[in-house]
């Protein structure tokens, strides 16, 4: 609304092309004349958080941080601890209402890449995402190793397992781990389930050049 005539917008797909726009105002329509296109490559690595489904709206938060900070994939799950249980339908609204955030929040943030978004998922669906990532962080109050010592070297991505409010039980771990999952600590502290997400994001992505 504060854009005028003759001034220049950036327009994007949300897979990476981005455009160099000048604003016309021809009536009531405002038209915005593509000049150069360009195509953004995706960060490396490519960071996804599998998150435990959480009362509220604690995960609205998380999902607008995370897209701002470029992460490309947000997954939420459930578990044996997990607190909130949503049926298909709410899981329908959800997703339209984090869709909308994470929108806005690429658009603020400049990011030309919008963030992936499911939810819904079951216990076996995140073991089998687990199982077929090219590295998996296992945030667990029960690990030793801290997360620093889990970083590979230049992954292609990476992908940030954080539990419900209640935490993962033991074997919940033991499974995840079985599945290719490394254990991490994020030190002494105990996290928040929606301040986890944020913290080891915004270090991961401090590790590997991704901010700062």
């Amino acid at each position: 609304m504060r854009i005028a005539a003759g001034e220049s917008i950036t327009v994007t797909d949300g897979e990476g092309r981005a455009a160099a726009c000048t604003v016309e105002v021809d009536g009531e329509r405002v038209i915005a004349r593509i000049g150069e296109v360009v195509e953004k490559a995706a960060p490396t690595p490519r960071l996804g958080v599998f998150q435990a489904a959480a009362k509220g709206h604690k995960l609205d938060d998380v999902v607008e941080r995370l897209a701002e900070l470029g992460v490309a994939r947000f997954s939420c799950f459930t578990s044996t601890r997990t607190v909130a249980r949503w049926d298909r339908d709410k899981t329908d609204k959800l997703m339209d209402r984090w869709g909308g955030i994470a929108r806005a929040a690429a658009k603020q943030s400049r990011r030309p890449h919008l963030m992936r978004l499911e939810a819904g998922w079951t216990w076996s669906a995140l073991v089998e995402a687990t199982s077929a990532s090219e590295s998996a962080l296992l945030l667990w109050e029960g690990a030793s190793a801290p997360l620093r010592a889990a970083l590979p070297d230049a992954p292609g991505s990476i992908d940030i397992i954080v539990g419900p409010e209640g935490g993962f039980s033991s074997d919940e771990a033991d499974e995840l781990v079985a599945a290719g999952a490394a254990a991490v600590s994020l030190g002494d502290a105990v996290l928040r389930t929606e301040n986890a997400a944020l913290v080891t994001a915004s270090a991961v992505s401090f590790h590997y050049g991704l901010i700062g």
